[in-house]
């Protein structure tokens, strides 16, 4: 049997989950359920569950803040929320697991199958993580960077950048709300920076924030949000491939 435990705040949520478990995954067991941080985190030391079907909003914190209370997270976890697109690209970006509310039965089916066929442990840990960081960190604290043009400078959120485009010696910057910001400076200045912060170079020209990434075509071309677009450098493809290949 997996043993799972549930944490939503809200009843009638842990409920469905609870029956849809039950009755679609036999062999699945939940053995709790929390309303919270705290009593996620009581329920997980004492059940020691498998799988956590984890809720991001808390009324007393994150989901993200349950998992940092753990030196070693030991169980696999499946992220139930109803977060927007934005968000979901960071997960996928992770190779996390997560269901959309309202959670689909056929959708549950498979997340639970996964966690059948494959000891995911190891790399949860690693993958939750990076999600923590990407992510979690961003709600709580928007870093940001400093960016030199003609006039001065502007302070942007990287969490905003859909992409950079070397224009010359000068970077056209993408924000969201169709807005452009013309760097001073080239391209290769600001890698270093931004490539902590979930942005990577796709093409000698273009640098694209992940969490932007809408889809990718056959002709190498990157679809990113508000109708942007990046072409993909075939020394880059199969680097940028892996990032989006499922565990």
């Amino acid at each position: 049997m997996i043993r799972a435990i549930v944490a939503d705040d809200e009843a009638p949520s842990r409920e469905v989950m609870t029956n849809y478990l039950r009755d679609y995954c036999t062999d699945v067991e939940v053995v709790a359920t929390a309303s919270s941080v705290k009593t996620a985190y009581r329920a997980i030391q004492k059940y020691n569950p498998d799988v956590v079907f984890l809720d991001i909003e808390m009324p007393d914190g994150k989901g993200f803040d349950l998992l940092q209370m753990f030196e070693k997270i030991t169980f696999s976890v499946i992220f139930v929320t109803a977060y927007s697109e934005y968000a979901i690209n960071a997960f996928r970006v992770n190779a996390v697991d997560y269901l959309l509310k309202p959670v689909k039965i056929d959708e549950l089916i498979t997340a639970v199958d996964r966690i059948r066929k494959s000891n995911i442990h190891e790399i949860e840990q690693k993958n939750v993580a990076s999600l923590i960081r990407s992510l979690g960190e961003s709600m709580s604290f928007q870093p940001t960077v400093v960016v030199s043009s003609i006039k001065g400078f502007e302070v942007l959120k990287i969490n905003e950048i859909i992409m950079c485009k070397a224009d010359g010696y000068c970077t056209n910057f993408f924000i969201e709300g169709n807005k452009k910001v013309v760097s001073s400076k080239n391209l290769k200045q600001y890698e270093d920076l931004l490539t902590k912060n979930n942005i990577v170079r796709v093409h000698h020209s273009y640098l694209i924030n992940l969490i932007h990434v809408k889809s990718f075509t056959r002709q190498g071309e990157i679809l990113l949000s508000e109708d942007n677009k990046a072409f993909l450098g075939d020394s880059f493809r199969s680097s940028f491939m892996k990032l989006f290949s499922r565990k």
